[in-house]
């Protein structure tokens, strides 16, 4: 379900060193995400659209200092509903029209309808995986175009001059981490000059729908996390950091966002 709400801010500032995401500002045109994705916070039954989102902005952008601007950090900016409301278009048509650099997250190839706007400007755009099998990521990522389309909308704003990367979000232990190197290869051939990565994290409600769903998925699996997460949100313990920068170097790929 989707509710049309008016919203009485829309830019939030980066207060610390964003090392992840290489932004001072944060835009999310809308408040949970359509996309459903089986491991967030964001999935939820009713998303909430800022409809007044490009108004907002076109007052709230008179008083900052020319910086990046992160689009989509929270939730997807091109979720399935973009196609229709059209808002992130609209945010972008006047950041870009301001000067300002633009970094966009998304799980989305809908990215490469707005190809128009962001070829020869101060962009990049960072699509996100978590796996390259079609069949698991239907169940983590349910809304979700394919991964092979993601591959693919990266290869072309790539070929259109847009600098792309790969975020790996999550990493899921156990279950995921055995396509990195795949990932990272392919990411690498279609285009992508920089790679960024977290580890998965589990709270709450979120944790125990992702085991619940998981335990019927592989049961073995399903017991290994629920033991690696028993005193933690994060995979005490559990690193590959090392792994992740050797077959970054190996395929000529940058660690994190400049």
């Amino acid at each position: 379900m989707y509710r049309w709400i008016s919203c009485n801010r829309l830019i939030n500032e980066v207060t610390k060193e964003d090392k992840i995401f290489g932004g001072k500002y944060l835009i999310d045109p809308y408040q949970k995400c359509d996309i459903s994705c089986l491991y967030c916070d964001a999935a939820e039954d009713t998303i909430y659209i800022k409809y007044n989102a490009p108004d907002l902005l076109r007052k709230e952008i008179k008083s900052l200092k020319k910086a990046t601007v992160i689009i989509g950090s929270s939730t997807d900016a091109y979720q399935m509903i973009e196609k229709e409301s059209k808002i992130t278009r609209e945010i972008l048509s006047i950041l870009l029209e301001e000067g300002f650099p633009i970094h966009i997250l998304t799980k989305s190839n809908l990215v490469e309808r707005d190809i128009d706007l962001l070829k020869e400007r101060d962009v990049r755009v960072t699509f996100s995986l978590s796996t390259l099998d079609s069949n698991l990521s239907k169940l983590l990522e349910p809304n979700a175009p394919l991964p092979s389309q993601r591959l693919e909308a990266l290869k072309r704003l790539s070929k259109e001059g847009i600098r792309t990367g790969v975020a790996i979000f999550p990493v899921i232990p156990f279950l995921t981490e055995m396509d990195i190197e795949d990932m990272i290869k392919l990411s690498r051939e279609a285009g992508a000059s920089h790679l960024i990565y977290e580890y998965l994290e589990l709270k709450g409600d979120v944790k125990e729908r992702f085991l619940h769903i998981m335990g019927k998925y592989s049961p073995e699996i399903a017991n290994k996390l629920r033991e690696l997460y028993s005193e933690s949100y994060k995979p005490k313990g559990y690193n590959i950091d090392d792994r992740i920068k050797a077959l970054c170097k190996a395929y000529g790929m940058r660690i994190g966002y400049e």
